[in-house]
């Protein structure tokens, strides 16, 4: 009964495409260039997953579309002049302590007045009302609402000097929009009578879009949090946090298109800044929420701690026996370009404080349908306590001091390319919770291009594709060749391992393989070293010859 709770909660928040918005890189596709080939060109295709996931939710999906909401009104903010009135008046207002009320309608009103710390704008009106702002401020800007609410950013700079730069009081949704040709700016105070926790901050759901630039910078605590759920659909956003979390939110993030970049650089011991936080909730508010989805786009992220992390943990933050309230801190990946670095060093303390630097994070399952991710971190590049599934997308996942890919229950390789560094033994480059003889968990291969090097492999359980495990190569490229001089697989080793992983369904059963090291590779595409399309090898020495005789072929390496 959980999991149908959730599918239904989720189902309605993941693709809105199809709604009447959203980003076309979910239904198209993009032509990336590598940065570590040699300028050769990668098409990511769109993913069949998630379109039928887009599909299934079209209905629910109006709502978190601004182009399907009628704004009732209009009212102009000059900040810098501290005036408003509505958008169809001649003359504006000065806004005064005292309060000046802009639009009245049947008995309730939008009034709009001088605080100690800021403005504060009031609206008891049942209507969307759209709030177009322009100028600067230094002061909080506190927005109560009745009702759902635009707020149009257009060359807008606000310094806070005791908050927020933006408190948005009620639980409505707001809609958060950048002008096109427009650079924003937002920023806290680290000293403040005003204690909400972040620069902005919102008691309900915030929804991003626009086609201007909106720059956040937190040194309170986090840069942007919601007390519901946070949704991005358009326009670029920086955000900075020096002392918590970038973005973090309660129930959901979900990130459809526009560009995302992130650098979190708080350094607390037990409590480093992340980049995106779900925290999740147990209880009535928490049903099948805390999730993340990332449906394209671009997000570029930085961090000293995890970089995406849906964060709820059953065996940390449960209050109750009962595991209908729980959340579900899921995360799915549909497209989109990720680029992850994380630069914390990992530790556990005696007085029980730790830090966990990792790439992607999700207390329950990850799925990875498509998308081009490029994770570089200090701890796991990818972490699931339940499950991992990647279907398809360009991976690279590197992590310095763990594994690259790591789940506390089953690990599904079902297609894409994916190129996966573990650093050393007893850490490797796959890893899935085989220790519990009382768990059936399972590795399993059914598809895809991919190499792994570490010093450890976890031993896949379940293969439809032909694996082959090789023990440690000098650096450099390497390839391995049939009798006819056809290329099945090549790689370019960037440094000493102990154990390496690969697949292709190039490489068929019952047939022999010399196995050479050196030489020149050429090929069609090349992913981090990993070789695609038509390749081509000449030179290099011969190694060994072997022949792959059943689903997993082991030349050497080790075995968690």
């Amino acid at each position: 009964m959980k999991r149908t709770l959730i599918l239904s909660f989720m189902l309605g928040l993941l693709c809105f495409s199809c709604a009447g918005g959203g980003s076309d890189s979910k239904s198209g596709s993009t032509s990336i260039t590598n940065g570590s080939s040699t300028g050769a060109a990668t098409t990511i295709a769109a993913s069949p997953y998630a379109v039928s996931v887009a599909e299934t939710a079209s209905s629910y999906h109006a709502e978190d579309v601004i182009g399907n909401i009628h704004f009732d009104y209009a009212i102009d903010v000059d900040l810098t002049a501290r005036t408003a009135k509505l958008t169809t008046a001649s003359e504006a207002i000065n806004i005064t302590n005292d309060g000046i009320t802009i639009l009245t309608v049947g008995g309730t009103n939008v009034v709009i007045a001088g605080t100690d710390t800021g403005i504060t704008v009031t609206s008891t009106v049942d209507a969307a009302i759209r709030y177009n702002l322009t100028g600067t401020f230094n002061g909080t800007l506190t927005f109560s609402s009745a009702d759902i609410y635009q707020i149009h950013l257009n060359g807008v700079a606000i310094n806070a000097s005791a908050g927020p730069a933006l408190n948005l009081e009620s639980s409505q949704k707001a809609f958060i929009v950048t002008a096109s040709g427009t650079t924003n700016t937002l920023a806290d105070s680290a000293n403040r009578t005003l204690k909400m926790k972040a620069a902005l901050f919102s008691n309900g759901p915030i929804i991003f879009s626009g086609d201007g630039t909106l720059s956040v910078s937190g040194c309170y605590k986090h840069g942007i949090f919601s007390n519901d759920y946070i949704r991005i659909n358009g326009s670029t956003l920086h955000v900075a946090a020096s002392v918590k979390d970038a973005v973090r939110s309660v129930n959901a993030f979900i990130f459809d298109d526009g560009n995302l970049s992130i650098n979190a650089t708080g350094t607390t011991t037990d409590d480093e800044s992340k980049g995106i936080k779900v925290e999740g909730l147990e209880g009535d508010t928490g049903v099948g929420k805390g999730f993340i989805v990332i449906n394209g786009g671009t997000i570029d992220i930085t961090s000293v701690g995890k970089a995406i992390t849906a964060a709820w943990d059953i065996d940390e933050d449960a209050d109750t026996s009962s595991t209908i309230d729980d959340p579900d801190p899921d995360v799915i990946i549909n497209n989109g370009v990720i680029n992850i670095t994380t630069t914390g060093q990992p530790y556990e303390n005696a007085d029980g404080s730790s830090l966990s630097p990792e790439g992607i994070e999700a207390k329950s399952d990850m799925t990875i349908n498509n998308g081009y991710l490029t994770i570089n971190t200090t701890d796991d590049a990818l972490n699931a306590g339940k499950s991992i599934t990647i279907n398809g997308g360009y991976l690279y996942c590197a992590s310095s001091h763990n594994d690259a890919i790591d789940s506390n229950g089953e690990l599904s390789l079902k297609g894409g390319v994916l190129v996966a560094i573990g650093s050393s033994a007893p850490e490797g480059s796959f890893d899935y919770d085989d220790d519990d003889p009382s768990t059936t968990y399972a590795f399993r291969i059914n598809g895809g291009t991919f190499v792994g090097i570490g010093g450890n492999t976890a031993k896949p359980t379940s293969v439809t594709q032909s694996v082959v495990v090789l023990g440690s190569l000098a650096s450099g490229a390497m390839a391995l060749k049939s009798s006819n001089g056809e290329v099945a697989f090549a790689f370019t080793i960037p440094h000493s391992y102990n154990t390496m992983i690969l697949s292709s369904p190039n490489i068929s059963t019952g047939t022999k393989y010399t196995l050479y090291t050196g030489g020149s590779v050429a090929a069609t595409n090349v992913f981090h070293g990993l070789y695609l399309g038509s390749i081509t090898y000449s030179g290099g020495l011969t190694a060994s010859s072997f022949t792959v005789s059943s689903a997993i072929t082991k030349i050497g390496g080790e075995y968690f």
